[in-house]
């Protein structure tokens, strides 16, 4: 398997469909209704007949594999005769049906499907498929390819719940013989909703004025406080990070520093905001293609430049530019889709109707950004560091753009005027270094050009002499760089250049001594390249140039200040410098090129014209002005010019270097089409994934929150609303929020949290006894209130805001708190961690700075994920290194002490008080008897063990007492209520 291949998206896990199956015993149907072995009163595609098929047959009947001619994906396929002239499907004639046939064969051999690929199908599943066929074999789309409609409220036996949510759940609950379970206690609740909106506990005045507060509105009132917060968009924040897989650092083997925090503040800023979701959505994925686009638009479409950067030496630029294109498109899928769809890069999905070709035209959208995997990660925005900044720069910026284009725009028709040029031919080509030049005819035009020969060495400097024939006046020069193979370069780009210096010089051999040209213009074919010609004018590693790679061919025009006289038998020598390498000192040189001159008066005429003058003017104080607005300096996401984007090809088997036919960009047909006249670009797709047409982006938004709240999603696999994912435990209640949440609540996500977090559902107590345990084990049926573990970044917030040392500063460069020693040892560079002084070394978790190869280690141990990739989901693990954290690191430590330091203050006069006192600020309830007594027992033992000649134990406390009281706040923050919601 190429190494761009990722065998997590190729590999669908047979897991999955055991557990496909084995979710209909938690998924309400029709059939749940019936007697036990008794036919439907009508087959349903999607409820019965697609397990069977998702479980028996699409392995080798499927989109990656049709044996016999036969997919059983697609419907007309499915219909369709196989390789043998028979069809296995007949609608409403079950003799007919092949398929039938061979299911229920009594030979082993002749049955399907055979032995070795799985188990015969049951005797019920064979009734259901003849029943099936016999009725028309009616084709349903998968259920969530269907867009969400506001469903009816269920008629329900009791009378219980606040909200239609509730209705949902009490119907599954009656159907199943169960009842809701009591509401939580107030304390019990207010932890639970206030770490689940804002990430923090409630502090002791508001749990004191929570529990006082009798009126009805009570709990509504603690919501909208909490949805006020502006602590509510850094918890939120948290979630999307590990979406955008946000990293400080580039990724891959060296990891170097990034600067995209940008990103993060803005995200943190349109939760707050409550941006609308189909906005927030849009803005991320093609903010910097909105007509007018603000500063912060263009900042939110930094979410597609969290990929990674492979900076390592001996790289090819152009796979690793082609991976973050792939990771582009399969997050889009994951984040914003719910599918996996990464799975069609090989072949067609294995089990959903996408097929392998979709893929790539989905591909084809993203493939036309500026990005190039370069080590210095351009194109790169000027993010004003004062907000305040913000709407000014964007103008300039603006303005400078709009000037560049202006000044290209009067130089372009002379440049592209194939009358203004003559062809010169090279007399002579020399090279430094390893380089060797030959010189040959070019068959379609006059003169000649040169290629590079043999070993291509890092820093060439080219001389050439030029034949200028009858031209007798040098008005301007053109240089032209073409791949050494077009048709190639198209589907694989060559090496690129940077002319990082030209010089030119009139020789008249024998006569006079060579006289340097002096230019004053140059430009190229793009309005505002990210290698800027003029570069080539001053000895600098800038200059014209295409880096890394190559596709097309490229021009570039320089115009001296004043026309240049060139006597008979002169001859012009050119000088380029080429002092740029790709990463691992590859070359970077015009490997072809051929050149032109013009004599026109016009290129004279146009510097000396007053406008021209003015417009350059313009454009000097703009960048002046612009230049000094303090900003920083973060990855973006930028467009190609039309004439520049890329052409994308299918990738046979997967292999970026295998390429097939050229496919245009496009979605998949299954979903709604996209009108347009012109070519799909993201701005298009954007907008698509937020029609409320869409079937699958509300339904997904809205999973991921109750999946945040509850622990679990209605739709368990919050990556996978395909037919290899689990079905919804609630698909009645998910299709409702989904489409209420689109409509009545107009994408509102605050709106969507008040609702779930004020049903009955979410105000259950957490307790299950023993018979609903054992029966629900994950509360899939939603008969109690979630009671989960904190996530990594609340674990750490908690125990600041316990310690009294929490900071609440907002915003800015990520920063470096305590951590164990030796931890981060950055390769290739002397980075380190320095940490952090002041109250940055007690921001919350979110400003916390990320390095992909070595993630804050804390977090790690309580399942952050290193954010390489997209994570959907962190799955909640327990193991003995997580008490080894929260009692022995030293952020920990310090928040133990700080803690301390409040028991001996706030917690009254004895030792016991002061136990009781800390047990309740750190669970949010009056702690019992056996808690404090317990904790007693262990001040006493820690009081009688102090030892001030112990360093250790010196290090902890000054004194017996506040040693003690150490021990003890250690303990109570490393308790199993300290550490769920």
């Amino acid at each position: 398997m190429h190494r761009l291949l990722n065998p997590r998206i190729c590999i669908v896990s047979a897991v999955l469909l055991v557990a496909l199956v084995a979710s209909h015993l938690l998924t309400p149907s029709r059939a749940a209704e019936e007697p036990a072995g008794a036919a439907p009163r009508q087959v349903s595609f999607n409820e019965h007949i697609r397990p069977i098929f998702a479980k028996h047959c699409v392995a080798c009947h499927g989109g990656v594999k049709q044996a016999s001619g036969i997919s059983l994906i697609y419907r007309d396929k499915a219909l369709a005769e196989g390789d043998s002239g028979m069809r296995a499907i007949v609608p409403g004639d079950v003799e007919e049906s092949y398929l039938v046939e061979r299911i229920a064969d009594p030979d082993p051999d002749y049955r399907m499907p055979p032995a070795e690929h799985g188990s015969a199908l049951s005797d019920r599943e064979i009734s259901l498929v003849k029943q099936w066929v016999a009725e028309g074999a009616k084709w349903e789309e998968h259920w969530s390819f269907v867009p969400p409609r506001p469903q009816e409220l269920p008629t329900t036996r009791a009378k219980w719940g606040n909200n239609r949510i509730d209705s949902f759940v009490l119907a599954r609950l009656e159907a199943e013989g169960l009842a809701p379970s009591p509401a939580a206690e107030k304390s019990e609740w207010l932890r639970r909703v206030t770490f689940d909106l804002v990430g923090v506990p409630p502090t002791a005045q508001q749990h004191d004025a929570f529990l006082a507060d009798d009126s009805p509105e009570a709990y509504e009132r603690v919501v909208e406080r909490l949805l006020a917060s502006p602590k509510f968009g850094e918890r939120w924040a948290a979630m999307w990070l590990d979406l955008a897989r946000y990293s400080d650092t580039m990724g891959f083997e060296k990891d170097p520093h990034r600067d995209i925090w940008p990103y993060r503040d803005w995200l943190i800023r349109a939760l707050n905001d409550d941006m609308p979701y189909n906005q927030f959505l849009i803005k991320q994925l093609a903010g910097d293609l909105l007509p007018e686009a603000t500063m912060d638009d263009r900042v939110a479409a930094a979410f597609h430049r969290n990929t990674q950067t492979n900076t390592e030496g001996g790289t090819d630029d152009e796979e690793f530019r082609t991976a973050a294109v792939l990771d582009r498109v399969n997050t889009t899928w994951q984040v914003f889709g719910g599918l996996t769809f990464g799975c069609t890069q090989c072949h067609s999905h294995p089990y959903d109707p996408i097929e392998n070709q979709e893929y790539y035209q989905f591909v084809a959208v993203f493939n036309t950004t500026r990005d190039w995997d370069r080590d210095e990660e351009t194109p790169r925005l000027r993010v004003p560091k004062n907000q305040e900044d913000w709407e000014q720069a964007n103008e300039l910026d603006r303005r400078i753009s709009q000037l560049k284009q202006q000044l290209h725009a009067a130089g372009l028709p002379l440049a592209e005027d194939s009358n203004q040029w003559k062809s010169l031919s090279i007399e002579h080509a020399l090279s430094t270094g390893e380089t060797k030049l030959k010189v040959r005819d070019d068959p379609n035009r006059a003169g000649n050009e040169y290629v590079t020969q043999g070993t291509v060495t890092a820093g060439s400097v080219f001389t050439i002499d030029l034949v200028p024939g009858d031209v007798q006046r040098l008005t301007a020069i053109r240089i032209d760089s073409l791949p050494m193979d077009l048709e190639k370069a198209l589907r694989n780009p060559e090496a690129g250049f940077a002319v990082t210096r030209l010089r030119a010089w009139v020789v008249t051999p024998g006569k006079t001594p060579p006289r340097e040209v002096s230019f004053y213009l140059a430009m190229c074919d793009e309005a505002d390249p990210i290698l800027d010609p003029a570069g080539s004018l001053k000895d600098n590693n800038d200059g014209w140039g295409v880096y890394p790679k190559l596709d097309r061919p490229r021009w570039a025009v320089f115009v001296p200040s004043q026309p240049v006289e060139l006597p008979e038998d002169a001859r012009i020598r050119l000088q380029l410098k080429q002092n740029r390498s790709a990463t691992g000192m590859i070359a970077q040189v015009m490997n072809r090129g051929r050149f032109a001159v013009s004599d026109s008066q016009a290129w004279t005429n146009l510097l000396a014209d007053p406008e021209y003058r003015q417009l350059e003017d313009k454009l000097a104080a703009a960048e002046r002005e612009r230049a000094a607005i303090a900003s920083v300096s973060m990855p973006a996401i930028e467009e190609q010019a039309q004439q520049s984007h890329r052409h994308t090809y299918l990738f046979e088997r997967g292999n970026w270097l295998s390429k097939g036919d050229e496919v245009q960009p496009g979605v998949p047909a299954v979903f709604p089409a996209i009108e347009t006249d012109e070519a799909v670009d993201r701005l298009d797709v954007a907008r698509w994934f937020a029609s409320t047409e869409h079937p699958l982006t509300a339904r997904v938004l809205v999973n991921r929150f109750w999946e945040q709240l509850f622990g679990t999603g209605i739709v368990e696999t919050v990556g996978d609303f395909g037919t290899s994912g689990i079905l919804p435990s609630h698909p009645q209640l998910l299709d409702d929020l989904a489409a209420r949440f689109q409509h009545e609540m107009s994408w509102s996500t605050k709106q969507l949290l008040r609702e779930i977090v004020l049903s009955a559902t979410y105000r259950q107590s957490s307790q299950a006894g023993a018979e609903l345990a054992k029966l629900d084990p994950r509360n899939r049926l939603l008969a109690r209130g979630p009671r989960l573990r904190l996530t990594a970044e609340m674990v750490r917030d908690q125990a600041l805001m316990l310690s009294g040392r929490a900071s609440d500063k907002m915003f800015g460069p990520s920063v470096m708190p305590p951590q164990p020693d030796g931890i981060w040892r950055s390769v290739y560079s002397g980075a380190q961690w320095v940490t952090a002084k002041g109250e940055d070394r007690y921001r919350r978790a979110i400003y916390t700075y990320w390095k992909r190869t070595s993630p804050y280690p804390s977090m790690m141990t309580f399942d952050a994920p290193s954010r390489e990739v997209c994570s959907v989901r962190r799955i909640a693990t327990n193991t003995p290194l997580q008490p080894l954290v929260t009692m022995n690191d030293p952020v920990f430590v310090e928040c133990a002490q700080g803690f301390a330091e409040r028991m001996a203050a706030e917690g009254g006069s004895t030792p016991r008080e002061q136990i009781a006192w800390a047990l309740e600020q750190a669970t949010g309830d009056a702690p019992r008897a056996a808690a404090v007594t317990a904790m007693t027992a262990l001040y006493d033992d820690a009081l009688q063990s102090f030892d001030a000649a112990n360093e250790e134990m010196a290090a902890l406390g000054s004194t017996p007492e506040s040693y003690a009281l150490t021990i003890v706040a250690s303990a109570v923050m490393n308790l199993d209520d300290v550490i769920t919601r």
